[in-house]
């Protein structure tokens, strides 16, 4: 299985690139597999004046066919103005939609607070169908306050993450790994702003 972790961030370091690798640690399983981690802010200047595939750089191109190829995308994004950085979607103006149509993708999102979690659903979601991934239900969102140290510390982000990548496991007809069962708190959704 070939799981590729998208982070949209466009800083280094990243609360969001941070997510996305967490979620991607926990697809880890014993069955044969190779994860690669893309950052965004890593060839932001080179993706910005790239205008069409046809003028990419052979290393563009390498990272484009990363992402096609990938059996599980984990795609994450900082909410900016209430939806995705604008890099993340010229990227995917780029790729190839026809090498994306048998990929599953899970989505994850970081933000300051909670008013904007359905930007997952209203933006990400649609980015991803439209270029041919099947998105699975649980969506992973963190707050700033989720993080401790670049890491992950807040048990109801864990419990998405584990039951995103569960979802992603049962869909392709594979034991889900361990961890996916494994929760000891809150799995409550994040709420949304009132």
């Amino acid at each position: 299985m070939k799981i590729v972790g998208l982070s949209g961030g466009l800083t280094t370091p990243s609360l969001t690139t941070a997510l996305v690798d967490f979620v991607v640690s926990q697809a880890i399983t014993p069955l044969p597999h190779t994860t690669h981690l893309l950052d965004i802010a890593e060839i932001a200047s080179e993706l910005a004046l790239t205008a069409s595939r046809e003028n990419a750089s052979i290393k563009l191109i390498a990272k484009f066919e990363k992402i096609e190829s990938a059996d599980l995308l984990v795609v994450g994004t900082p909410i900016v103005k209430g939806s995705y950085t604008g890099l993340l979607k010229h990227l995917f103006d780029l790729l190839n939609n026809s090498k994306s149509e048998n990929g599953i993708a899970i989505i994850a999102a970081t933000d300051r607070g909670d008013c904007n979690s359905l930007a997952l659903e209203y933006s990400l979601r649609p980015l991803l169908t439209h270029s041919g991934y099947y998105t699975v239900p649980t969506t992973v969102y963190a707050r700033h306050n989720d993080f401790v140290d670049y890491r992950v510390a807040e048990e109801a982000v864990i419990v998405r993450a584990r039951r995103s990548v569960g979802e992603t496991f049962r869909i392709l007809g594979l034991d889900p790994p361990l961890a996916t069962f494994i929760t000891n708190g809150d799995s409550r959704d994040p709420g949304y702003c009132n």
